[in-house]
């Protein structure tokens, strides 16, 4: 029986990372992976899904010249070239490389299939069964599918879907005004479709700061967005020619008549082919457990990524990889921390975040000053004749210690680094405030927002 001093399942971001730091640290190392490398985020979440708002706001963009005194004519919009554009750039981002990701350039073995437990030290990754003196689950999360009556049988797509579509559908239902159903309400829509989102909480985008969300909203109704919150979808129907979805809301009951329903409504672990139960596993309250230093109930298994309920980006599940082989192998004792994580939302206008909302400051019983700024007010923006957007800042009154920051506007994504470096490294606001920078650029409005302290 092959033995290995690790072995990941799970080939995304946290399994990777985690696969190439342990083989460099001189150990033996498989990786098994029944779909392509790269996990979710490469093939059907951040990565292509960037390409397409992007293809979405340029053609935005050249139908709204003449304030430039550039005056075209634009012929259309063609959904399946943007969908080919999509494809060209994951090629460019990923390379050609081997289906494995490059892991056998680091000596680790790979195993294109299905892993399962038959105890917590021995998988069987297809055919065979391996030793494992050290397992790593990150096998990330699949699209949860809400229990809607007729839904199933009607149909529906999900993200996994939708970035492979190669016509667009004339009509869309999102179920779900997180990130992922933002996103692509916004593309599908400024493609020409007709859209409508359903939320069933009071405000889109709910992890998100009320105050942020509130402007999001706006802003995707000014787009043609329609936004139907606190909605509860009773039942789903096939039509003549239309899929219809019965619902209620503060409004009232009404049926919503679309041609395709995308459900973005939350994740669910990816465990299904893990057997869990041979290694006395199980999924808790929608994440598998594990204790600060990423280790499940099992001393031998770990778990990292999506499938633990941490935040769901890439950029957590790479970090939460690195920590678990620090703590497997190099022993660091080292629990992982989430309270300084980056969150974007990228529509467009963007949306990022870190740290605390003004809310769950106040619900903590935290004393606190608002500061705020806004893009019409910068000077940078008013340039670009990109004025809409908000810059809030959440500070700590006593020592001005900030607790969260908060951006809707124009490279919301990049300007928010800035607040979790000071984050990161307990500097006080007025760090920001006593470091120039740059005019006319967007970071200012982040200094703006400060200098209000």
């Amino acid at each position: 029986m092959e033995s290995y001093d690790l072995v990941v399942i799970g080939g995304g971001s946290a399994g990777l990372k985690a696969a190439r730091l342990a083989a460099r640290m001189g150990k033996l190392v498989a990786v098994a992976e029944a779909r392509e490398t790269g996990g979710e985020c490469f093939w059907a979440g951040c990565v292509p899904t960037k390409a397409l708002l992007r293809a979405a706001q340029v053609w935005k963009q050249v139908t709204q010249t003449a304030p430039y005194g550039i005056h075209v004519t634009v012929d259309r919009a063609d959904f399946a070239e943007a969908m080919a554009y999509k494809a060209r750039k994951m090629r460019e981002v990923g390379g050609d490389g081997p289906p494995d990701a490059g892991l056998s350039q680091w000596g680790a073995a790979f195993f294109p299939e299905y892993a399962s437990f038959e105890e917590p030290h021995k998988i069987r990754v297809g055919k065979k069964v391996v030793h494992a003196e050290q397992v790593l689950i990150a096998t990330g999360t699949v699209p949860a599918i809400p229990p809607i009556s007729g839904l199933q049988e009607t149909g529906f797509i999900t993200n996994r879907e939708a970035v492979g579509l190669t016509s667009l559908p004339k009509r869309l239902a999102v179920i779900g005004a997180g990130p992922i159903g933002l996103e692509f309400a916004l593309l599908f829509r400024r493609f020409g479709a007709e859209v409508t989102v359903l939320e069933r909480l009071p405000q889109v985008l709910p992890r998100e700061d009320a105050e942020i969300a509130e402007r999001v909203a706006a802003s995707l109704q000014q787009e043609g967005i329609r936004l139907i919150l606190s909605a509860h979808v009773e039942c789903v129907e096939r039509g003549h020619g239309f899929k219809c979805l019965h619902l209620s809301s503060p409004n009232g009951a009404e049926e919503i008549h679309c041609d395709e329903i995308l459900v973005a409504a939350g994740r669910w672990p990816a465990v299904e082919e893990l057997n869990l139960k041979a290694a006395g596993l199980a999924i808790e309250q929608n994440a598998l457990p594990v204790d600060a230093y990423l280790r499940t109930r099992v001393p031998s298994i770990w778990a990292a990524g999506d499938v633990t309920g941490s935040p769901l980006f890439t950029h957590v599940a790479s970090y939460a990889g690195g920590v678990m082989v620090r703590n497997a192998f190099a022993h660091a004792n080292e629990p992982v921390d989430y309270s300084v994580t980056p969150r974007c939302t990228y529509i467009d206008p963007e949306v990022a975040s870190v740290g605390l909302t003004e809310q769950e400051a106040l619900s903590a019983g935290l004393k606190i000053k608002v500061a705020r700024f806004d893009y019409a007010d910068l000077d940078r923006a008013v340039l670009s004749n990109t004025p809409e957007g908000l810059v809030k800042l959440v500070v700590e009154e006593a020592s001005g210690r900030i607790l969260g920051g908060h951006i809707f506007g124009e490279h919301a994504s990049s300007t928010i680094a800035e607040i979790a470096v000071c984050m990161r490294n307990g500097l006080p606001i007025q760090a920001i405030t006593q470091t120039m920078h740059a005019y006319p650029s967007f970071p200012e409005a982040v200094e703006a927002a400060a200098s209000r302290f």
